[in-house]
């Protein structure tokens, strides 16, 4: 069986990276070569670092968010005591 890098390919190179047992077996199978594999990590670990700095964006807004809604709330919370209770 013949090992191709798929990534290898979709670029037009061989990417031939091996045969594994049965040697006699003409099917292709595909993996990521380890130029390709770590070109990927590289890709994913940028992705990571960028939705992680939205999503701390995100927090950030969502808690000034909150906090309007809980200062709103304490002052409904006031001035119905001050009207229940003058």
């Amino acid at each position: 069986m013949k090992i191709l890098c798929a990534w290898c390919l979709k670029e037009g190179k061989p990417g031939f990276m091996g045969e594994m047992e049965p040697k006699d077996d003409p099917t292709v199978s595909h993996g990521i070569c380890p130029e390709h594999r770590r070109q990927a990590e590289e890709q994913i670990e940028v992705l990571r670092k960028a939705n992680g700095e939205r999503l701390e964006a995100l927090r950030k807004v969502q808690d000034e968010r909150l906090e309007g809604v809980r200062k709103a709330s304490d002052e409904d919370l006031d001035s119905l005591r001050r009207n229940v209770d003058p």
